[in-house]
């Protein structure tokens, strides 16, 4: 039986390195509840959540676990009564004016809803791990599917341990076996259905275990068009815009990388200048590799430093982290850097070393010419679709040929 641990985390895979401290978040840990419910809305989709909807959605994980809202707040009938709900990609939260707080939102039964809306082409798929038995349904969740369950709840008491009563909030009771299903997106996975979602395992992402898009899957009707201002609100805050793209110098000298290729791990991708933000933190590109542009350049005779995440975006799984092979490399594969002219310059790998965040003299000058690859490393362990270790750093030391 695996144990329930006594935090809770929420998968907000963000990597930056600071200047002074330098670290790579791969895990959020939800903050603390705000006190003001002022509407959040969100380019994404033009919608906009607020009030006890918003608390909930917070409280409950935001954007990992419900996604972004996709219609505005909005009557339906709700297992033959009519309700005021809200549609998030993977979820749908509903109000519930009669129960007392927290019980006066729920999170929806879309998992069970959608699953008797037909059953899909699909084969039975053991899952290894430890196994928790529901009499209730007379189904067992195991493995991952079981450590995504138990790590993930919406909060009811105040408690940070999370009880089984929040992960039944959150995701109800498991409805049937792991199975193989062909998804949306065209491809197989291991899934199982819950109550209020769907767990599914991705391999592509290290293993993680994501909840199913089943809001976007019922596909529901918004009565109101996006942009629409949640009702009986203060003026919406707006979502915290996208980062800024990386600053660009006015010109690049002819010897500063342009394209990274590593053929052993089947990399080749364009690079980008960066530096560093207003606060002092190193800029790391969300789906590129990026070059210190403050560090040196190819034949300079100084340490030439790039950075890149090994985990892909949540909001973008489809597009591959660029580093995410680069523990595989071993002692003498090649790694090429080509220069604004094309001309390529040639380094072999010489070792990698697993480095604390307060390392921070691998990153500067080193009186030799090397090339020096930073990326995040851990023990990877997932825990409801987070990545929970990924505190270390992966140094990767070339030297040229």
């Amino acid at each position: 039986m695996a144990l329930r641990r006594s935090s809770r985390h929420v998968a907000l895979i963000v990597a930056l390195l600071t200047l002074a401290a330098w670290w790579v978040a791969g895990l959020a840990v939800a903050a603390p509840l705000r006190q003001s419910v002022a509407p959040a809305c969100f380019p994404e989709t033009g919608y906009c959540t607020g009030g006890r909807i918003r608390e909930v959605w917070e409280q409950g994980g935001g954007l990992p676990v419900f996604g972004f809202p996709i219609t505005s707040l909005q009557e339906e009938l709700i297992e033959g009564r009519p309700r005021m709900v809200q549609w998030f990609e993977r979820a749908r939260l509903e109000l519930h004016p009669e129960q007392p707080p927290p019980y006066d939102v729920l999170v929806g039964r879309v998992g069970a809803e959608l699953r008797a809306a037909g059953e899909r082409p699909s084969f039975a798929t053991a899952m290894p791990g430890d196994c928790r038995f529901f009499a209730e349904t007379g189904q067992s969740l195991c493995g991952p599917f079981l450590d995504a369950w138990l790590y993930g709840g919406r909060p009811l008491d105040g408690d940070p341990a999370v009880s089984d009563a929040e992960s039944l909030a959150l995701y109800g009771f498991p409805l049937g076996p792991p199975r193989t299903e062909r998804l949306s997106d065209g491809r197989a996975y291991v899934v199982q259905w819950l109550e209020r979602a769907r767990f599914e395992l991705h391999p592509e992402l290290d293993g993680m275990v994501l909840r199913g898009l089943l809001g976007r899957e019922l596909a529901p009707v918004a009565v109101d068009p996006p942009g629409t201002p949640w009702p009986g609100e203060a003026p919406p805050v707006a979502a915290p815009p996208p980062a800024p793209p990386p600053p660009q110098p006015a010109t690049l000298p002819a010897e500063a990388p342009a394209r990274l290729v590593i053929a052993a791990i089947g990399l080749d991708t364009p690079t980008i200048p960066v530096g560093a933000d207003e606060f002092g933190a190193f800029i790391v590109p969300n789906h590129e590799v990026g070059w210190y542009l403050h560090s040196a350049v190819p034949g300079q005779g100084e340490n030439i430093v790039f950075w890149g995440h090994v985990l892909p975006f949540l909001s973008a799984p489809e597009r591959p982290a660029p580093f995410a092979r680069l523990h595989e490399l071993t002692p003498g594969a090649e790694l090429l850097i080509y220069d604004q002219t094309g001309a390529p310059h040639r380094y072999v790998v010489t070792q990698q070393i697993r480095a604390m965040p307060e390392q921070v003299e691998y990153v500067l000058a080193q009186g030799r010419e090397l090339v020096t690859l930073v990326s995040c490393i851990g023990e990877g362990v997932v825990v409801g679709g987070s990545i929970v270790d990924y505190s270390e750093r992966l140094i990767t030391i070339a030297e040229p040929r």
